[in-house]
């Protein structure tokens, strides 16, 4: 359940983009690298998709990533720690999505995993984030259009 809906917001917010930066080229991140080596194995672009997010692009020369994250409950949300410890540089950032909303906000990788460090580990594989603490990020922007603008502007 919890992985159809975040592929769901992953396409949407893939779409999202798309709509919104028509002239830019997004795409899947496991398709770009599929696209680069088609002898791939779904293992090793599952290690890459955890090293570089869910959604890519090239700006002014520039590979940038996004990774998805929905959050299912009210109160909290699992992160994945592989993805927290492997998800990080300035070209990267993590675009969150809630239930039951449209609400989203994307965070600088660097900023999120700077903040999670504090958050003790529920057991070796993930953390789980207080959703307040997500949507009180003040690196965060509650848009596309205002991460495009503070990354590209």
């Amino acid at each position: 359940k919890r992985a159809i809906a975040g592929l769901g917001f992953q396409r949407e917010i893939l779409e999202n983009l798309q709509m919104t930066f028509p002239k830019v080229g997004f795409e899947m991140t496991w398709d770009f690298f599929k696209s680069k080596n088609p002898d791939y194995t779904d293992k090793q672009l599952a290690i890459l998709e955890k090293e570089n997010g869910d959604i890519t692009y090239v700006f002014n020369g520039n590979r940038h990533f996004i990774e998805c994250c929905f959050a299912m409950g009210t109160e909290v949300s699992r992160l994945c720690e592989m993805k927290r410890q492997k998800f990080v540089g300035e070209n990267k950032w993590y675009c969150y999505g809630f239930a039951g909303t449209k609400e989203i906000i994307l965070i600088p990788s660097f900023v999120w995993r700077k903040y999670t460090e504090t958050i003790k580990p529920s057991d070796r594989s993930c953390r789980m984030v207080p959703i307040k603490a997500i949507k009180g990020i003040r690196a965060g922007c509650k848009s596309l259009e205002s991460y495009w603008s503070t990354v590209h502007d």
